[in-house]
């Protein structure tokens, strides 16, 4: 199977919600050649770019994935779903995660501009709950790391965008309780905390994760910041929802 191949079983196993049955190239691509294998990927499935996932925000995420820090990927418009929309439990959709997420009021870095956290709040547009459904196109074992999950789309199947925090600079986006849940039940239980400590940080690393790779982020794009709390199993018949205390609650179906 040549690249062009390999990338196009990958891109239809998310258009079709059956598990691609592909094998990382011998020997095991490096995160940058992983990266490379991503732009493929998504360049097959051909949804337009609105955004970035970030993954692995913490020790334990990261360790389980065989990592050394964060990972992260592109989201596309076909990944929008509605707040309290339906997606189909398919064998490529796993569980949905609690997230902070912001959109870009500007390109950022701009030209000679210094990457950190003060910068990047004036970038920000706004700040939202929100959902990341994640799932694996490949079952393959060869695929069961961040180097392969990093290739398959990111792990990101749909993103959810939920009520925007008013006035986010000055809320506690460290240590509000999230609560993500299944059916009204409380499942998993976190906080802003467990992504990069806050937040900000993590859309911070995302910003010099591109300015390392000569990119950067753009107006009007989203960054997903990573997980608050362990993930919500995605079930079909069920309703998923996170709470996020005082900020409100954003919710997604599986049928």
């Amino acid at each position: 199977m040549n690249s062009s191949e390999f990338a196009t079983a990958i891109a239809e196993a998310r258009r079709t919600g059956v598990q691609a049955h592909v094998e990382l190239p011998d020997p095991k691509p490096t995160m940058a050649q992983a990266l490379e294998h991503q732009k493929a990927v998504v360049a097959a499935f051909g949804s337009p770019h609105i955004g970035w996932k970030v993954g692995a925000t913490n020790d334990g995420a990261q360790k389980a994935f065989g990592l050394d820090g964060p990972f992260y990927g592109p989201m596309v418009e076909a990944s929008l779903v509605e707040e309290g929309g339906a997606i189909a439990a398919r064998p490529t959709v796993m569980a949905v995660e609690p997230e902070y997420a912001f959109k870009m009021a500007r390109d950022y870095p701009a030209a000679g501009e210094a990457i950190n956290e003060e910068t990047a709040a004036d970038a920000v547009a706004s700040c939202h709950i929100a959902l990341e459904v994640i799932g694996r196109c490949v079952g393959s074992e060869s695929f069961q790391n961040g180097i392969g999950l990093t290739v398959d789309f990111a792990g990101n199947s749909a993103f959810i965008v939920g009520s925007e925090i008013k006035d986010w600079q000055n809320a506690d986006l460290v240590s509000a309780p999230v609560q993500g849940m299944s059916d009204g039940e409380t499942v998993q239980e976190g906080s802003g905390a467990n992504v990069m400590g806050a937040p900000l940080t993590s859309l911070v690393w995302m910003a010099k994760a591109l300015a390392d790779q000569g990119s950067s982020l753009k107006a009007g794009e989203w960054v997903s910041t990573g997980t608050c709390t362990a993930p919500v199993p995605a079930k079909a018949g069920t309703t998923v929802s996170a709470s996020f205390g005082d900020f409100g609650t954003v919710s997604v179906k599986f049928t």
